[in-house]
């Protein structure tokens, strides 16, 4: 007996005085948001994983960690997910004249003749962003407007929706397109009072044009993705969806990813485009190709249902509010459709829809009735949303990915998509917290360039349904706000279980990756009006540091 308690006594001194297991981090003396909304003070993390959550004292006392962060009371989320994005055009046409944000006329004129006057010896003059409201009624803005200022190039300008172009007659001339051109499939060509191409062109008829600017090199597409993810990454983006991906883009993805400077993890979209349905076989080619490890994922497929309400390309159940007979543009039959969705499911793709008309949402429902729900299908953007249909989501199992900074009542809403859909349309624009108490999982992403990429921009307008910096604004359709835990978890949870890789990404949980962020303020503290306001301070992915400012 005196020999076993000497063992325990001597068994219970090594422990007291064995030497602090290793780890890369110590985060201690903060908030770190749990699955359960509640919220722990300190993470240590080894080996780009989370070894352990609890108290700073304890957890210093366990580990010895080559770095200790003192947090000071800062926030830590686990990294945000982006479900629908779109970086290597939100980098490349950054560099472009931007026409984002401008109310009138005026304000365009001046953005585009500044650009001009700076770019003398560019062939083509592109840009992006006007809207389609400062161009009552119609949002048809004019190819006369463009000769004024660019008489001797060709211009190319998209909307801020990406769904429409405005060219100048230079290029139209270019192109080839004269009065007697006919609308290509799933396309318009918008003419002005005698019958003459106008100078906007809808949906397919942008790629008359779009065809012809000069195509960009893969060392360009390389240096905007790097781009784009370091932008992601100050934002606290740590895993993202490429909602359209071609193969030249895919080639980015991975000379990037040899580069060793893939900071984020990423599912890519194979788009099928308006040009007919590619064959299975053609895609899963590529998706064995591309798909190299938890970073790279060539496994879903983006299938355009329709277009947007401003261009009335949306496809409705029932006709647009000033077209008496205009129902939008629906790309592809439903039962088309229905059976390409079944080989696609059959062969384990995720389907990723754009959908943003009620005809649009109710028929890529159709198309995904019975389907595999291990795959996690969604349908992204989901402007209007039939009372009829909402339920779906959640007996389905279809994620629904809203881009909530879409959700408020600015002058593109107010004054142009309310009045073309009408009152009961309008009243029931991007349902969020609807779709919520249905039981649906939701998952919340940007479609930068189209929007801000800043996801605490977003955030905020979920939370409040109001524009940023407009203190007398008021909330649009109130009904569909999102608390703020709801909103995080479709940027956390809800993107991770989107990209199927909630086991390892989306929470604060031990034996998951170290993605997570550390915020300069806590956004459960501050009035919603100054959410957009939050910068992130570090960002971990897999335990390294891919952005730090100022801690």
């Amino acid at each position: 007996m005196r020999i076993f308690c000497m063992l325990l006594l001597a068994s219970l001194l090594w422990s007291s005085c064995r030497a602090p297991q290793s780890a890369d981090w110590i985060l201690y003396n903060g908030l770190c948001y749990l699955p359960d909304s509640t919220f722990a003070e300190a993470i240590a993390i080894n080996e780009g994983k989370i070894v352990a959550i609890g108290k700073g004292s304890e957890l210093t006392a366990r580990y010895s960690a080559s770095q200790v962060l003192d947090l000071q009371g800062k926030l830590v989320l686990p990294g945000l997910h982006d479900a629908h994005v779109h970086p290597i055009s939100g980098a490349k046409q950054a560099m472009q004249c931007q026409l984002s944000g401008l109310n009138t006329a005026a304000e365009i004129r001046r953005a585009i003749a500044d650009y001009v006057e700076q770019h003398p010896n560019e062939k083509w003059i592109l840009g992006r962003g006007w809207e389609l409201h400062v161009f009552p009624p119609d949002g048809n803005p004019s190819r006369t407007f463009l000769d004024s200022l660019i008489p001797d190039r060709p211009a190319y300008f998209t909307s801020w929706d990406g769904h429409s172009a405005w060219v100048n007659s230079k290029a139209l001339q270019i192109a080839g397109i004269t009065s007697a051109t006919p609308n290509p499939p799933q396309g318009r060509i918008e003419k002005d009072s005698r019958g003459q191409p106008s100078g906007t062109l809808r949906e397919k008829a942008m790629d008359l044009v779009s065809r012809l600017i000069p195509a960009d090199t893969h060392e360009q597409r390389v240096g905007w993705l790097k781009a784009a993810i370091q932008k992601m990454n100050q934002l606290g983006i740590t895993s993202f969806i490429d909602a359209s991906a071609p193969v030249a883009y895919l080639k980015a993805y991975e000379t990037l990813h040899q580069q060793g400077a893939l900071t984020a993890r990423v599912i890519t979209s194979l788009s099928v485009g308006l040009n007919g349905m590619p064959p299975v076989a053609v895609l899963d080619s590529q998706r064995k190709l591309y798909t190299k490890d938890e970073w790279i994922r060539a496994g879903a497929v983006k299938i355009f249902t329709d277009g947007v309400p401003e261009a009335h390309t949306a496809a409705l159940l029932a006709p647009y509010e000033d077209r008496p007979n205009d129902t939008g543009i629906l790309n592809y039959q439903p039962n088309q459709l229905r059976r390409y969705c079944q080989q696609l499911d059959s062969a384990g793709f995720q389907i990723h829809f754009h959908a943003l008309g009620d005809k649009a949402v109710r028929v890529s429902l159709d198309a995904l009735e019975g389907s595999n729900p291990a795959l996690r299908h969604h349908i992204a953007h989901l402007q209007v949303i039939d009372s009829t249909d909402r339920i779906r989501f959640a007996r389905q199992a279809v994620i629904a990915n809203f881009q909530p900074f879409w959700a408020k009542g600015d002058l593109l809403n107010l004054n142009l998509i309310s009045r073309i859909l009408g009152p009961r349309r309008a009243r029931s624009q991007y349902p969020m917290a609807s779709i919520w108490r249905t039981g649906a999982k939701l998952a919340a992403g940007s479609d930068w360039p189209v929007s801000t990429v800043n996801p605490f921009e977003a955030i905020q307008v979920a939370v409040t349904r109001m524009q940023i910096n407009i203190p007398d604004d008021r909330p649009w359709i109130p009904e569909e706000r999102l608390t703020l835990h709801q909103i995080l978890y479709a940027y956390t949870q809800g993107g991770a279980y989107l990209m199927q890789q909630e086991h390892f990404t989306g929470s604060i949980a031990i034996g998951k990756a170290a993605d997570l962020i550390v915020l300069d303020q806590n956004i459960f503290n501050i009035p919603p009006a100054n959410i957009h306001r939050t910068r992130v301070l570090l960002t971990l992915v897999n335990g390294k540091a891919v952005h730090r400012d100022g801690i």
